[in-house]
């Protein structure tokens, strides 16, 4: 029997653009981890030259490709800043998928390395149970999915 390898949890990590060595940073708090990957098209229908009467058929024109990461959890007041900073901003990202084995970091399979925009940050904040906390990131250019080695 094979059964998936899926992931036990995701880390986003936002980088510093420090250089030579960037340091990427956990956006803690973040624990729901949604990635979109999208091809945007526009459909075009085709008439058969050699059938004029007939119905066009529709073809598809891929016009660009996209990738969205969004995250959702605990608001973390001690990267407000961070946030704030990197609202609207081009930085690199990176989006990690672990298994859990017991250790401290668990272990990595693998991680999307893109540039993004953070386009959106959202906190709900209550005073009769949890803060919750939000972020959207769209992809500014090609990603990458790097396997674990």
């Amino acid at each position: 029997m094979s059964i998936p390898n899926d992931p036990d949890f995701v880390l986003v990590r936002m980088g510093n653009g420090a250089t030579p060595t960037e340091v990427f940073e956990i956006l803690c708090g973040i624990t729901s981890v949604n990635i979109n990957k999208t091809a945007n098209t526009t459909d075009r229908f085709t008439q058969d030259c050699e059938k004029p009467g007939q119905v066009p058929v529709r073809t598809v024109r891929v016009n660009g490709k996209q990738l969205d990461v969004s995250g959702s959890g605990l608001v973390n007041v001690d990267q407000i800043e961070d946030f704030e900073a990197a609202l609207g901003i081009r930085k690199n990202y990176k989006t990690e998928l672990y298994k859990r084995d017991g250790s401290d970091e668990g272990v990595l399979l693998g991680h999307y390395e893109h540039q993004g925009v953070m386009t959106s940050q959202n906190m709900s904040l209550t005073d009769q149970g949890d803060s919750s906390g939000e972020v959207a990131i769209a992809s500014h250019g090609g990603w990458e999915w790097v396997p674990a080695s």
